[in-house]
């Protein structure tokens, strides 16, 4: 009886504990690599570029008037007042945007038909009857009272 019941817990014990599903996924990818569908993945970020604004003056006395130049997000001011140069510079701030392709492996799902269904689950249906069949032998050898 302490055999059996051994035997029965070790049984139990054994289909209890299995492998992962990441060893079982990994060994099914290594024996069917048709599985695997590369993908891309585009991420797209955006860069903000603070405003810059920088001052400064200096003592020039040719310039007799305001000169401003303008390109694009750059703007530089001259102004004379009095014996007294202002330089004035403005960069506007802008946003910069940037795209990265990033490669990826991605599962396709195969759904199975019920013939592999069925075929699947065979192993489990044969140990379901083998225990099925043991327990009956044991319940009949057992010495009735």
């Amino acid at each position: 009886m302490k055999d059996f019941v051994k035997l029965m817990l070790l049984l139990i014990l054994c289909l209890i504990t299995g492998c992962s599903p990441t060893y079982r996924l990994n060994r099914l990818l290594a024996l069917h690599p048709e599985l695997k569908v590369p993908d891309t993945l585009f991420i797209r970020d955006s860069l903000i570029l603070p405003q810059v604004q920088v001052d400064t003056m200096f003592d020039f006395k040719t310039i007799r008037d305001t000169v401003v130049i303008e390109k694009d997000r750059l703007q530089i001011k001259l102004s004379r007042i009095h014996d007294t140069l202002f330089l004035t510079g403005q960069c506007k701030g802008d946003t910069v945007y940037i795209t990265r392709k990033i490669p990826v492996e991605k599962i396709k799902i195969v759904k199975a038909d019920k013939i592999d269904n069925l075929i699947s689950k065979l192993p489990w249906i044969v140990i379901g009857l083998i225990c099925l069949i043991l327990l009956f032998v044991f319940i009949r050898l057992l010495p009735k009272q």
